[in-house]
């Protein structure tokens, strides 16, 4: 095999300066930063906050100087190990348990990204007797309009991050459009008393008004709330108000047909569905305290049906959906089992890599103690 492309290679000024020790020394020392302050700035800040900010590619510091985030430190590491595997680790048989080490690595920073970019954490509350088709995300939310008292739902969203002023939206099957005019992470809400008794928006709860207010260190905390127009192409324009709290959709009529819009937690559809059947909570002898608690469920997939219990440390797996019996709630309409649901194609892969590198370094160990063998019996 011809491997002169690879020793020369080798030897080019570029692939020299990507290998230099002292990259791969700063973002190491980059990390272990990142960690420390990461964690510094949860405390005062909350998780999905420090998630957010020390993830990005970069971290503006005082809003002037520039830091590398995570993600843009995880990605040079990855390029350098690629760089050192393709031509720099020596393609030798005595070599192929480091071969095996770095390969582990690299599929670990793989699957960090996809973890990163794929997986999506929400929830699922039911009651007893209720079933499940979809769970809501934690602090993510969408503008959502559907028909109502359809046979079918038809719904059409728009993600947070879309909702910039200016924005437009195509409500499209229906003829109407929104136009945003304001939208806020997190805002209080007023009823008409603050504005003499008068509702200049349509709402579904006779809200007035609303003001921003500083996003919440606990970001499923804040409650946005987004003032927009609609125009249907019949009749005038109208400016409408949602609010992230409100339990009730807008009803309006847009094209002769009755439709609901609201301002809600995201929502994500299930390939099946889950009934909670009944929910079981054991305390502790003479306490209050929970022991524990479980929920018996069935899990139905098309014509197919077949009971379930999720409990404490004990999550259902079923489709790449993982269900972790989370909280509960008691109040007058009975008891409510609140699952968090995980979804992630690189669930796997950390379990994959580890056993690679272990793998790796053993077979590394067995090839040397192998060599080391052959060498002290010719002696």
């Amino acid at each position: 095999m011809n491997l002169k492309w690879r020793q020369k290679a080798a030897r080019h000024p570029v692939t020299k300066a990507i290998l230099h020790p002292a990259i791969t020394l700063a973002g190491l020392l980059m990390l272990l930063m990142l960690v420390f302050f990461g964690t510094l700035y949860q405390a005062d800040h909350g998780l999905y906050e420090a998630q957010r900010i020390f993830f990005s590619y970069v971290i503006w510091v005082a809003d002037i100087v520039p830091f590398p985030g995570s993600s843009l430190v995880l990605w040079v590491l990855s390029i350098q190990l690629i760089v050192f595997m393709l031509f720099q680790l020596p393609l030798v048989w005595k070599k192929a348990g480091l071969w095996v080490v770095h390969g582990g690595l690299l599929l670990l920073l793989v699957g960090g990204f996809i973890t990163q970019v794929k997986a999506v954490e929400s929830q699922l509350t039911l009651a007893e007797g209720e079933t499940g088709h979809f769970t809501t995300a934690y602090d993510k939310w969408e503008v959502a309009v559907w028909k109502a008292h359809a046979d079918t739902n038809i719904v059409v969203s728009y993600y947070d991050y879309d909702l910039t002023p200016g924005a437009v939206l195509d409500l499209s099957p229906w003829p109407a459009r929104l136009t945003v005019m304001r939208y806020y992470e997190n805002a209080a809400a007023f009823t008409s008393l603050v504005t003499g008794g008068t509702l200049p928006y349509l709402t579904a709860s006779g809200i007035a008004s609303i003001e921003p207010r500083k996003p919440e260190k606990d970001a499923p905390a804040n409650s946005p709330g987004l003032i927009a127009r609609l125009s249907s192409g019949k009749g005038p324009d109208r400016e409408i108000l949602l609010y992230g709290m409100e339990t009730r959709p807008l009803a309006l009529t847009i094209g002769g047909e009755r439709m609901m819009l609201q301002l809600r937690r995201r929502h994500y559809p299930l390939e099946f569905s889950l009934k909670l059947n009944d929910f079981v909570r054991t305390l502790h002898p003479g306490t209050d305290v929970a022991k524990s608690y479980e929920s018996y469920a069935d899990l139905q997939d098309g014509l197919a049906s077949r009971p379930v219990k999720i409990w404490m440390n004990n999550p259902l797996r079923y489709k790449g959906y993982t269900f972790f019996q989370a909280s509960f709630a008691i109040n007058k309409d009975g008891e409510h089992s609140t699952f968090a649901v995980v979804t992630n194609p690189g669930r796997l892969i950390p379990y994959i890599s580890s056993i690679m590198v272990f793998a790796g370094m053993l077979l590394h160990f067995l090839v040397h103690f192998y060599g080391y063998v052959r060498r002290t019996a010719r002696k």
